[in-house]
């Protein structure tokens, strides 16, 4: 009798666990794409380390205007300049000449005393953005796709 019981119980369980089952979200595997901001501009241009410097000259709230190079130039406002750790400054730029895109470039100051930079200039709504790398001491903003760099 009473492995009957249990049996009964175990037949119940598995009738009732499928209907209880959690259902699955559906995955958006093939993305809207989106408009380019930066299609005017070529893949990779270069810049001086001189000029990442002086963009950290400028205090929160300051509008501001710089050139990168001859290509790539930015008008803007200084939303924050944050001292991440004593090694690493950071600062965001709201550049109003491409559709208010952030621009957040770091610096940080190495073990051994050199200083490297770090940033990209990014719009959520466009599907490309420029990635501030290095290559033998010479920096580049290098453009790619949004979805290769950032999460939905």
């Amino acid at each position: 009798m009473k492995r009957m019981y249990l049996l009964g119980c175990i037949a119940l369980l598995v009738c009732i666990a499928p209907v209880s089952a959690q259902v699955a979200v559906p995955v958006n595997q093939h993305p809207v794409e989106k408009p380019s901001l930066f299609s005017q501009l070529p893949d990779k241009l270069s810049c001086t380390e001189t000029a990442l410097q002086n963009v950290f000259k400028s205090p929160s709230g300051n509008q501001l205007s710089f050139q990168l190079n001859d290509q790539l130039s930015v008008t803007g406002i200084v939303l924050e300049k944050v001292a991440v750790t004593k090694q690493q400054l950071s600062i965001n730029i709201r550049c109003t000449n491409y559709q208010d895109a952030l621009l957040n470039i770091s610096r940080i100051i190495q073990p051994d005393g050199t200083v490297r930079f770090t940033g990209r200039l990014v719009h959520p709504a466009y599907g490309d953005l420029l990635l501030l790398t290095e290559e033998k001491g010479q920096y580049y903003f290098v453009k790619q796709r949004q979805l290769l760099s950032m999460v939905e």
